[in-house]
């Protein structure tokens, strides 16, 4: 009986020793995988800031055409409020949008407006109507707003032109009624439609349709 208990002793300190080390095991192997796993998001962190860097876009404005409103009679004239246009994704964002043959739209990569383009839009429409002699501001207050919908403002692959399609009405901002609308479109060469090129050809016609809307506003106050 002795040498059983012995023996019993002897088996169970065994299982003893060997269940220590499988738990050693499984700890260190518990350890070893949250030491890869936090090794796995600083290369993956450490990635992605790379490719942010790398993804740098060249940022561009609306240049001011103002040779073109120097022929226009400066005058004091009635207030117009003019808030931001409307415009739908991508053409409200701060991409440049181009347009293929089969009438898809996609984002000229590389290359980014340094706000988003109705807001851009929105000041050029401004310096128009001031050039005008309007009183015009993105204040509200004044008795008539300069309501617009930015349909297109992209560069049209298929003909090589900047087009913009700007949607205009005049409205009473105390009663909200239309006063006057017209639906605008402007064009401009774009040979090239890349880079600084597409940018330029885009500030040409947005200078041309804000004279347009400018002065149609003008004759209508």
């Amino acid at each position: 009986m002795r040498g059983s208990d012995r023996r019993t002793t002897r088996s169970t300190g065994r299982a003893g020793e060997m269940g220590l080390r499988v738990g050693m095991k499984l700890k260190a192997s518990a350890s070893t995988q949250r030491k890869v796993a936090q090794a796995t998001v600083i290369v993956s962190v450490a990635l992605l800031v790379s490719a942010c860097a790398q993804a740098t876009r060249e940022t561009f404005d609306l240049t001011t055409e103002t040779g073109a409103l120097r022929s226009v009679a400066l005058r004091s004239g009635p207030a117009v409020y003019v808030p931001e246009p409307a415009a739908l994704a991508p053409t409200s964002s701060d991409r440049i949008v181009v347009r293929a043959g089969d009438d898809s739209v996609a984002i000229l990569p590389g290359v980014q407006w340094s706000d988003p383009m109705p807001r851009l839009f929105q000041r050029r429409l401004i310096e128009a109507l001031q050039q005008c002699g309007l009183s015009a501001s993105s204040n509200f207050g004044a008795q008539t707003k300069l309501q617009t919908d930015v349909r297109r403002f992209e560069i049209d692959l298929a003909r090589n032109l900047a087009v913009i399609e700007v949607s205009v009405q005049l409205v009473d901002s105390g009663g909200g009624r239309a006063k006057a609308a017209r639906i605008f479109v402007e064009e401009a060469p774009a040979p090239e439609r890349t880079g600084s090129p597409a940018v330029r050809a885009l500030s040409d016609a947005a200078a041309r349709i804000a004279l347009r809307i400018a002065q149609w506003t003008r004759a209508r106050l």
